[in-house]
């Protein structure tokens, strides 16, 4: 575990409590609210009832927004602790990171040690402060600076999976196979991906059997070097089939530069990002296109702006892209996905997503019309200028400020 945002002399420090003396009045205990995104806040409200877990911010004396991230070799945590009322204005932020190999229960442990680590300043200074004892342990094994890694930075992940359903009218299997290696320093990322899908439908009906057989394979790798805290560059390349799409084999080239707004270590809090790609592109088709081609080659280019913000308030998700042939600007398309997790007041929250695509660029739609067969089961890509999704939600939590009971009982 490390601990970024403590100097360098306490890494691998552990902090152990101890609370001594009988059960305390509610009045004496420090109240906090914690939202843990991408974790298991059931388990740390359960596991710190020394504390008073309320269910809004404003009604806390500490709240912590805990966001989850990582990198193919460990998870990354950070911890936001926002003081309010008497701790107005006392606020810490810290990152902890864990690697992969650990189990979900190793995770949450660690985890929970951290988010309590964290309360610490603020309870120092309420009755509870003549309740702590402190123990500071010395590690040999953090005080190493030499790591003897085998691997070289390299992460690799090998999965495969399938799941089957059988009615008497339908039978549908679906395999899924994949590898995945990262290699991740300061200055690089190295990604190299491969992937198999498979879906096989059958229906049998009034005495008429349809097969739909969809494939979609993919293998793609990529180099990105960091030039400094703002910009980075790579190169991405890829090799692709898909049958749902007359693809019989694509494959792509693409440099690429990328200018972030924030200093990239802010992106677990906040991120601003455009990004420009410029490719070559060489498709072969299953079956003859509308276009009366079996094959196509063009170069094409994209911008991309991403905005993201993780806050006290909520999260926020913007994203715009824009791309084209170059050979022909008509053939093109524009994307755009926004979502939203907004807290309007004290118990109220709204939740709001949209996504909409505008479509010019399919140049590999089969020639001649898709039958009713082709349409039901999804075997075959139809022409469309648009896809359009929207989706909403409000919720509004009321009544009792205190949340410290976990009850899982039936």
């Amino acid at each position: 575990m490390t601990y970024k945002a403590l100097p360098a002399m306490l890494t691998g420090l552990a902090l152990f409590f101890t609370f001594l003396g009988t059960a305390q009045e509610s009045s004496s205990k420090l109240k906090v609210n914690i939202d843990c995104r991408g974790c298991n806040d059931s388990y740390i409200r359960q596991n710190t009832l020394f504390l008073d877990h309320v269910r809004d911010q404003n009604l806390a004396d500490v709240y912590l927004l805990v966001n989850t991230s990582g990198n193919p070799s460990s998870v990354i945590y950070n911890l936001e602790y926002t003081g309010k009322g008497q701790f107005e204005g006392i606020n810490n932020t810290f990152d902890v990171d864990f690697s992969r190999t650990l189990t979900s229960n190793e995770l949450r442990d660690k985890l929970l040690k951290a988010v309590i680590n964290g309360f610490i300043p603020y309870m120092m200074h309420t009755n509870m402060a003549d309740q702590l004892i402190v123990e500071v342990l010395q590690s040999e094994e953090a005080n190493s600076t030499t790591v003897d890694d085998p691997w070289n930075n390299w992460i690799f992940e090998i999965y495969g999976n399938f799941n089957m359903r059988d009615q008497d009218t339908r039978n549908e299997l679906n395999t899924r196979m994949g590898a995945e290696g990262d290699k991740v320093t300061e200055n690089w990322r190295v990604r190299l991906d491969a992937h198999f899908n498979r879906n096989i439908l059958k229906i049998d009906e009034n005495d008429e059997e349809f097969t739909s057989i969809r494939d979609w394979k993919y293998t793609a790798a990529s180099v990105v070097k960091s030039l400094g805290d703002h910009w980075s560059a790579g190169i991405f390349s890829s090799i692709s089939s898909n049958t749902v799409d007359n693809i019989q084999v694509k494959t792509n080239i693409s440099p690429a530069v990328e200018y972030s707004f924030f200093d990239y270590r802010e992106v677990l809090t906040k991120e601003v990002t455009l990004a420009y790609k410029v490719g070559y592109n060489h498709q072969k088709y299953l079956k003859t296109t509308i276009y009366d081609v079996n094959e196509d080659r063009y170069p094409s280019q994209s911008f991309s702006l991403n905005v993201r913000f993780r806050k006290n308030w909520g999260n926020l998700y913007s994203g715009v892209s824009a791309s084209n042939f170059l050979n022909d600007f008509s053939k093109n398309r524009l994307s755009m996905n926004n979502s939203a997790a907004v807290r309007v007041f004290k118990g109220f929250s709204v939740r709001v997503n949209a996504s909409f695509d505008m479509i010019r660029d399919q140049i590999n739609l089969e020639q001649g019309d898709a039958s009713l067969e082709d349409i039901i089961l999804q075997q075959r890509a139809i022409a469309t200028n648009y896809r359009l999704s929207v989706g909403a939600g409000v919720s509004y939590t009321f009544g009792s400020i205190y949340n410290n009971i976990l009850n899982t009982r039936l």
